[in-house]
């Protein structure tokens, strides 16, 4: 019985050792780390966001897509669309849903395309379509980056 508690006791002790040697330290005392998080150059994907659409909630969709895109450490929007570099290419196409009724809602279709650049055939990722109205705006602008995120991870490959 105490061979088994002394054998816990290290093992136990081994672990908490590991740990705190993998935790990282602060390489000056007095200083704080900083917690806001910087852009990765391994993972940051370049994103451009294409829209066709006349309805005022798919602009609103397609406003707020390309913000929180430049707003995240994981993507870059092109803003140079002149230069030659792989990137990740939203089509958004938005549609009222009530022709006569556009404030109700809106119909929309995303492709995600990979292009290697300017005059190459991209390739088709992934679509989805769907509606939305003014309520659930937000929650699919999250939806769609968090699935623009998970495209960009799976498909990795094609941008090295």
């Amino acid at each position: 019985m105490k061979s088994v508690f002394a054998a816990l006791l290290i093992l136990s002790l081994a672990i908490c050792g590991s740990a705190m040697a993998a935790t990282p330290q602060n390489p000056q005392p007095g200083k704080p780390v900083q917690d806001a998080p910087g852009p990765s150059p391994d993972r940051t994907t370049v994103v451009s966001v294409s829209v066709d659409g006349t309805d005022s909630l798919g602009a609103r969709l397609s406003t707020r897509l390309k913000e929180r895109f430049n707003q995240s450490s994981l993507f870059r929007l092109n803003t140079d669309e002149e230069k030659d570099n792989p990137e990740l290419r939203l089509l958004l196409n938005t549609a009222p849903e009530f022709p006569s009724r556009p404030s109700v809602g809106s119909v929309y279709g995303v492709c995600w395309v990979f292009s290697h650049g300017k005059g190459y055939l991209g390739y088709l990722l992934a679509r989805e379509v769907g509606t939305v109205n003014a309520d659930d705006l937000d929650t699919l602008v999250d939806k769609l980056v968090e699935r623009t995120d998970g495209i960009a991870a799976k498909y990795g490959n094609l941008w090295k």
